[in-house]
């Protein structure tokens, strides 16, 4: 039979056990590093919080020290030349890897590919870029596999043979940002195709700018000695 101190002992150490894993479930520490600044990210923006994680983890997998095999960086995949223009412009920091701007970067450029092409076509031009994406939608130039398979990963849906993600005709496609579902902006610059060569373009505020590109690839760990934000894309 137990004594009273023993049982008194054995009910400390049952709470002293449990506490941990209930300070984890309740801490933000206990969630991705991306994914906990996904609301601000998405405020900002403008944007359902689900869009902007549905992004995220197709991108990064919530890692961010990601770098893609083009040098794409942090949470959102975000190009070299893109973080230093946004850092001029917007003062988002030097460091790219910091998940919190990164969030907030992609988040407000994929708003703007929401204006221009609603969903799910905005999933498609956040991967091959607008000018490609346009080029589809407007003369029915084929989207690479990356991208069909990329879109059907975002969206949750198997593409079939030969499927394309639905979209609206540019000329149909919103053309300036609605309040109620994502931020002002000012007219998107791109570069002279529009397509992925211009993703040293990309706004992070509530004001339009350019292009970022998520690019296809393995992603690395920035982590892992000199992989970290390499290379431009061609």
């Amino acid at each position: 039979m137990k004594t009273p101190a023993a049982l008194a002992l054995g009910v400390i150490a049952a709470v002293v056990s449990a506490a941990p894993a209930d300070a984890q479930s309740a801490s933000p520490r206990g969630a991705s590093a991306c994914a906990v600044h996904a609301p601000e990210a998405a405020s900002r923006a403008r944007l359902p919080v689900d869009v902007v994680l549905r992004v995220m983890r197709a991108e990064s997998a919530g890692n961010p020290r990601a770098v893609s095999h083009k040098g794409a960086m942090g949470c959102m995949q975000i190009m070299p030349g893109t973080w230093a223009d946004l850092t001029r412009r917007h003062g988002l920091g030097r460091d790219p890897f910091d998940p919190r701007m990164n969030m907030i970067g992609g988040a407000l450029y994929l708003a703007e590919m929401v204006a221009r092409f609603g969903l799910p076509g905005a999933y498609s031009a956040y991967n091959a870029g607008p000018g490609r994406y346009q080029r589809h939608i407007a003369n029915d130039v084929p989207l690479p596999r990356e991208t069909i398979a990329y879109t059907a990963r975002v969206t949750g849906a198997a593409p079939s043979r030969g499927a394309v993600p639905a979209a609206p005709r540019w000329q149909d496609a919103g053309l300036f940002m609605a309040q109620s579902d994502v931020p002002r902006s000012s007219p998107a610059r791109v570069g002279n195709d529009g397509d992925r060569t211009a993703h040293s373009r990309h706004d992070a505020t509530a004001h339009s700018s350019g292009v970022l590109f998520p690019l296809a690839g393995p992603v690395r760990d920035a982590s892992e000695p000199g992989r970290a934000g390499i290379g431009t894309e061609p």
